[in-house]
Parts: C-alpha cells; structure tokens; sequence
C-alpha cells in the first residue's frame, strides 16, 4: 500500500521547511552592532560598505605585518574571534566572506583551538568560504579567525554563520511495511469474510 499522495506532498514540504529554518548561532555575524559578541585584535569593527558584503556593517583589518604571527597563533596576532553556545558531539557548518582589495592576502581559522584552514585568499569581490563537519566536543565552542595582508589594512570579513547540521529525519515511507498486505493475504481476508457472510445468511434462514 502506498502512502496517499497528499500525505507525501505534506512530508516534502516539512522538509524544506526544516532545512531553510537552520539556526544561526554567531551573534553579530555581519557587525551590524558594531562591537557586540566579538573579541578582536587588530581589526576595526566599523560601518563601511564598500568593504561589507552585505549591510554596512564590517570588520576591516587594521595592521598586522608578519604572516606568521598574525595567523598562526590562537588568542594572538590579528584575530576576531566568539564563544558559541553549541551541543556536544554535533557537527556544525562555518561560512564567512572575505574580501581582499590588494596585497598577499592570507586567512586562517581555528575551531575549539585547533587550526582547520590556512589559506591565500585572493585579490577582487568578496568571496565565500565554507567548511563543513565541524564538531563540537563542549556547550561551547570557540571561534576564531585571523588575516594578515602585505599591503596593510586591505581585508576584510563579513556575514559569518554557524549552523548545526541537522540528522537525517527518519523516513516517513518505513511504517509502510507494517501495514501492508500481500495480494495473497487479501485474497484469504476476503474469502474468509465471504464464508462468514454465508454462514451468517444460512443461520437467518
């Protein structure tokens, strides 16, 4: 037996809906309040469109001249960074934007203390970075990330988001084994029924 159609359309929908409502638990992800949630050094969080992917809100840059000490050392160099309230042993989703306008541009990002991306970002519009399955071993978790450019104060982030990467909901298509029934078997139910029918119609007779 298959579920009704409406029943299915139902289960799809919810679906969707679960998957677009993802929680964002950085606060200030675009600095649109200016300083509130971030811990930083050597980073300007300002008004400044020109340097934000979206809104006005952004954190630029402000100096940091070494590649190494700026990068490569957690609570040190030039770093913005937040506690996260999250779940122990669930896995979490980190994207951010970044934009470098000139200069050899680097990033780098730590998670719960452990560095999980070093790279060059280049020169242009801002662009998206996304790491996925990042788990969280505490109700807190730290995240902190850093830049260093060569030209000075040409970088900048903008738009973080955390998300918990939901299960897999279990499928609504299982309970269907339970209840269904074989053409043989309906082929006895039916029998039987018609016997008892007969057996009552002989009885009133």
């Amino acid at each position: 037996m298959k579920l009704p159609s409406k029943l299915l359309l139902c289960a799809l929908l919810l679906a969707g809906v679960g998957a677009s409502s993802a929680i964002n638990i950085v606060q200030n992800p675009g600095f649109e309040q200016a300083t509130i949630g971030w811990d930083y050094e050597h980073f300007s969080l300002i008004n400044s469109p020109l340097w934000a992917h979206t809104g006005p809100g952004v954190a630029r840059l402000t100096y940091c001249s070494q590649a190494e000490a700026c990068l490569d050392d957690i609570f040190s160099g030039a770093y913005l960074g937040q506690l996260l309230t999250t779940t122990i042993g669930q896995q979490y989703d980190l994207s951010f934007w970044v934009r470098s306008f000139a200069g050899d541009s680097r990033i780098s990002v730590f998670w719960d203390g452990v560095e999980v991306l070093q790279t060059p970002t280049p020169n242009g519009p801002m662009i998206q970075y996304t790491l996925s399955g990042l788990s969280a071993s505490a109700s807190a978790t730290y995240l902190e990330v850093h830049a260093f450019n060569g030209a000075d104060k040409h970088l900048s982030f903008d738009d973080f988001a955390v998300v918990q990467v939901e299960s897999p909901p279990p499928s609504l298509l299982a309970p269907q084994a339970e209840f269904a029934i074989s053409e043989p078997g309906i082929y006895a139910l039916l029998m039987a029924a018609l016997g008892a029918l007969i057996f009552v119609q002989r009885r009133r007779r």
